[in-house]
């Protein structure tokens, strides 16, 4: 489809799992076709592609609901690469709800004993939407969740949750500048980082500045939970 103008239209008659959305459309703003979406679609995925991945422009479509980023020129791998990453956080959201159902109807309960608090900081949303909802089976409130690390450092001020998950590479300030802030601001906030990136350097640097965990995307949900349930027990 070259035009935005039926867009709306053809997912509704289709409804696809993922939209791949240019930013610069002859007829209509992306943005706005993508604010679009996530209200009238909220299970449609939308991975934004732009030859102008500006930070202030990845902000703005994270705001919007974005669940990926590609930027023009392209290569063929990074497109399929950042539409499985996706297509897999959707199967793994779905496992999980399935699960979290499942335990529910039963009475099992693994839950930590007293409730606490997060902050999820994440510029995608489907990846949002899975750390929440696998949150939340910890007895684990979110009490926000943001897209940019400006926006976390701000909220741990403002709620002093008892965690933080942190994204590594986000718009705007970087995830581990974040993190030392607000190791730096909020005396008693634990911080997890999420990061795509397993090298050594990206790690230590977060141990360095104070980081209690490091979750690699993408997530298995059993030793997410595991690793926060740890951090949060000590």
């Amino acid at each position: 489809m070259a035009s935005g103008v039926n867009l709306l239209q053809a997912i509704s008659q289709i409804s696809p799992d993922i939209v791949c959305l240019d930013y610069n459309l002859p007829d209509t703003n992306g943005l706005e076709l993508l604010k679009s979406i996530a209200s009238e679609f909220p299970k449609v995925a939308v991975v934004m592609i732009t030859g102008e991945m500006s930070s202030t422009l990845r902000g703005a479509a994270a705001e919007a609901g974005a669940a990926g980023f590609v930027q023009k020129p392209f290569s063929h791998d990074q497109v399929v690469n950042e539409i499985h990453s996706v297509i897999h956080t959707k199967h793994l959201y779905a496992r999980t709800k399935k699960q979290t159902s499942k335990a529910e109807s039963t009475g099992r309960d693994s839950q930590l004993p007293v409730k606490k608090t997060a902050i999820i900081a994440d510029d995608s949303r489907t990846m949002r939407e899975l750390l929440k909802l696998i949150i939340s089976n910890l007895n684990v409130e979110v009490i926000a969740e943001v897209t940019n690390g400006t926006d976390a450092v701000a909220k741990a001020v403002e709620h002093r949750p008892d965690i933080v998950c942190l994204d590594i590479d986000m718009p705007g300030m970087h995830g581990l500048d974040a993190l030392q802030e607000i190791r730096q601001k909020v005396t008693g906030t634990k911080v997890m980082m999420i990061s795509g990136n397993s090298k050594r350097e990206a790690v230590m640097s977060a141990v360095k500045y104070g980081a209690v965990g490091f979750i690699l995307k993408p997530f298995d949900p059993d030793k997410v939970g595991e690793a926060i349930t740890k951090a949060l027990s000590v």
